[in-house]
């Protein structure tokens, strides 16, 4: 409990950290009447983009299940999804647990397989990212040392950049070992402690689950769902540069909208509540520096933007988890009539 309580204080004062330093050089009736000022007749079209980049996830996590589940309920994986936003909004990676822990409980499947695969679809979305960050680098932006100095990267020698893929790759092997030890362990060791035959236990579940991305049957499939996945996301960045009308003055455009979704999935990451501040940083601070778009401006940008989607999710989860609901008991009753 301690252990929560410091991490929620820490994610709580870098929220603040960061929002200090995006507002401390900002008039704050400048920024009102910014806010005033936005178009929001783009709102309808990102809320649906929105629950399409979401759905695309769900979809796509379905793959990673057993063959025996790979027919759960649409309505259970998505309400799943939403419902891990919802937590994750309120208290950082916590969400990534009560995702598989909700559709364990809906399907039977065990939890530990579940999230095994949530993990290995995180590191499989930090490959898709490094591979939309090296477009974004080496063909989007001229100004390569701009980038770097906006994600404090401007020390970096090409051996730093080299690493990454070595780092992951490693990740990959290490986890294989992991699966490989427990499997040993489970079918070699006879264990009569019960604690410790409930560890190893749900250590095979959890390690069955990171290796799903082996198992994965339709390729094609995943990649495809993938990049729909990660279109909505450019999407949700370049359809509300029409509230501002920055694709008029500042010329911005919807490659410009990848660059800037590199640079907010980096905010997202950074463990604050919704990624309050970090996002806003980051996103107010690439606008200023790639595209010199007002700080205040860029600002309201990114500030409507984080309104509207995290209000989006706390309307569209309770709302999945509701319909799924509907959809179990009307599953139910036709299976017993």
């Amino acid at each position: 409990m301690r252990i929560k309580i410091l991490n929620i204080t820490l994610s709580v004062a870098a929220a603040l950290l960061f929002l200090w330093f995006a507002f401390k050089s900002i008039d704050v009736d400048e920024l009102w009447q910014q806010i005033l000022l936005v178009d929001y007749y783009w709102l309808p079209f990102f809320i649906a983009v929105l629950v399409f980049s979401h759905f695309m996830r769900a979809e796509r996590w379905r793959l990673l299940l057993p063959d025996e589940y790979q027919k759960t309920n649409r309505s259970t994986l998505f309400a799943g999804v939403m419902l891990g936003y919802v937590v994750n909004n309120i208290i950082p990676r916590l969400g990534e647990i009560s995702r598989p822990v909700y559709v364990s409980k809906k399907t039977g499947l065990e939890s530990g397989i579940l999230i095994g695969t949530v993990v290995i679809e995180r590191i499989f979305d930090v490959i898709s990212m490094l591979c939309i960050a090296m477009i974004a680098l080496f063909w989007l932006i001229t100004d390569l040392g701009t980038l770097e100095s906006l994600l404090g990267l401007e020390g970096w020698s090409s051996a730093y950049y080299l690493f990454i893929p070595l780092l992951i790759f490693l990740l990959l092997f290490f986890i294989w070992i992991f699966y490989k030890l427990i499997l040993y362990i489970d079918t070699n060791i006879e264990i009569q402690n019960p604690l410790l035959l409930k560890i190893i236990t749900f250590g095979r579940s959890f390690s069955e689950g990171l290796i799903s991305l082996k198992k994965v049957k339709n390729w094609p499939l995943f990649l495809f769902l993938t990049c729909c996945m990660w279109l909505g996301y450019i999407f949700m960045i370049y359809l509300p540069f029409y509230m501002m009308e920055l694709q008029t003055d500042f010329g911005l455009n919807i490659w410009d909208a990848v660059v800037l979704t590199v640079v907010s999935s980096v905010g997202v990451t950074i463990p604050t509540p919704a990624g309050i501040g970090s996002y806003h940083l980051l996103i107010q601070q690439s606008l200023h520096m790639l595209y010199e778009v007002p700080l205040a401006k860029g600002l309201t940008y990114a500030t409507v933007i984080h309104a509207v989607t995290i209000l989006a999710v706390f309307i569209i989860g309770p709302i999945a988890l509701w319909w799924d609901k509907i959809v179990t008991m009307k599953n139910s009753a036709e299976a017993n009539s």
